[in-house]
């Protein structure tokens, strides 16, 4: 089994912290009863920053975190576990295929994919769980919105990654 070190925990419970203020910072509501906001930038860089399991767990936690404090909790089963994969497959997407590069464009391009395959976990995962609680023709109403939210927080994480990667800040937490 493997222990967390002290180090590890802390960013982890750093990085909830930071992506349950950047999820509550600015609510759009939708008309599934959830909301647009900011805090999937945070998920997304969690996932590649902390690798994919400390990312999972701090994208779930402070996700959930942030509907709780919302008055969002219906949602707080589903978003644990949507923002957990969402920032596991991005992690370990954008880590396998950029190892050791020094490469803008294969790192760009990396992310996009990344992004496209977390975002599409967080659009089905929400569709699922909104089907589930209001019917589909509702739960429609909110594919465009979580799309653009996945595509709007891919758009803000990626200045910021790279600007990371190139201080050596991934690096610098393990």
């Amino acid at each position: 089994m493997n222990v967390f070190k002290t180090k590890q925990l802390a960013v982890s419970g750093l990085m909830a912290a930071l992506i349950m203020i950047g999820t509550m910072i600015i609510q759009i509501p939708t008309p599934t009863k959830g909301y647009l906001h900011l805090g999937d930038s945070f998920v997304y860089l969690s996932g590649i920053l902390l690798g994919p399991i400390s990312g999972a767990l701090a994208a779930g936690i402070g996700s959930t975190l942030a509907d709780v404090f919302s008055g969002y909790g219906i949602y707080a089963p589903a978003t644990l576990i949507i923002k957990s994969l969402d920032a596991l497959v991005v992690g370990s997407c954008y880590n396998a295929l950029t190892p050791k590069t020094n490469s803008l464009s294969k790192k760009t391009a990396s992310f996009i994919l990344a992004i496209v395959l977390g975002g599409s976990i967080m659009v089905s995962g929400y569709l699922a769980y909104e089907t589930f609680l209001y019917g589909f023709p509702t739960a429609l109403l909110g594919v465009p919105l979580n799309i653009t939210q996945a595509a709007g927080g891919g758009i803000l994480a990626l200045p910021l990654m790279l600007t990371l990667e190139k201080l050596n800040f991934p690096q610098k937490l393990k």
